[in-house]
């Protein structure tokens, strides 16, 4: 079920990108609604499975690790796992794929995944609200990163198989997860949660550049806030 619906995910905001690859706007409102749902996630599910456990994990610190972890990975794929598209100063695009930023956005995915069959060891059924977050996060990720490979001038076959190996990474991270011995899942979740809390926050404070008041973000991170919490209560 959880491969699945990652898979699922992938592939619909790879359709949505081939077929509105010039609708940024829409994206960004997607990337807006993510972020708001992955904060609400984070705090309102995540942290408490974190701090409320009696076991000898210093939650803080492996929040701290995510957070650090994904500054270092945003390094490889330029941020486009929350929004960011870079091309050169004249709109050239590359005829090779960027190694760097396809390992980036592989590795980053691979850890997202990892939670969310861990949960099944002996925790509740909060593996889910994760689950149901990171997808929504994914389409909206997927379709900038899609916008990103179909604009590269290389064979079609390749930017399909960029997308696959996009696609299965946050499986493989989620089949890892289910394998890791039980003890160390808090870690894992800390880790996650930092990686969420990070990309949420650089979504919502960057997207506006005038640092104006912007009522239509607001009210998609709320809306996305709102989904989250009533994911939560489920």
């Amino acid at each position: 079920m959880e491969y699945v619906v990652l898979i699922v995910a992938v592939i619909i905001g790879a359709v949505i990108a081939y077929f509105f690859q010039n609708n940024h706007r829409f994206s960004k409102k997607l990337l807006m609604f993510s972020a708001g749902l992955l904060l609400a996630i984070t705090v309102l599910d995540m942290f408490p499975t974190l701090y409320s456990s009696h076991e000898k994990v210093n939650a803080g610190l492996w929040v701290i690790v995510g957070v650090f972890l994904q500054l270092l990975l945003e390094g490889l794929p330029k941020g486009i796992e929350h929004g960011h598209v870079h091309t050169h100063s004249h709109g050239q695009v590359d005829s090779i794929v960027p190694l760097s930023v396809m390992l980036g956005l592989f590795i980053h995915s691979f850890l997202e995944g990892a939670p969310i069959e861990a949960h099944h060891h002996g925790h509740s059924h909060e593996h889910s609200n994760i689950l149901w977050a990171l997808s929504i996060h994914k389409i909206s990720e997927t379709i900038v990163l899609s916008t990103f490979v179909f604009s590269l001038k290389i064979k079609n076959l390749y930017k399909f198989l960029i997308l696959i190996l996009f696609a299965i990474s946050a499986p493989i991270g989620t089949l890892v997860g289910s394998i890791i011995p039980n003890k160390y899942f808090l870690e894992i979740i800390g880790i996650v949660s930092g990686i969420f809390l990070h990309i949420s926050s650089v979504i919502i404070f960057e997207s506006n550049e005038k640092h104006n008041l912007n009522f239509q973000k607001l009210f998609l991170v709320f809306m996305g806030m709102l989904v989250g919490y009533l994911i939560t209560l489920g």
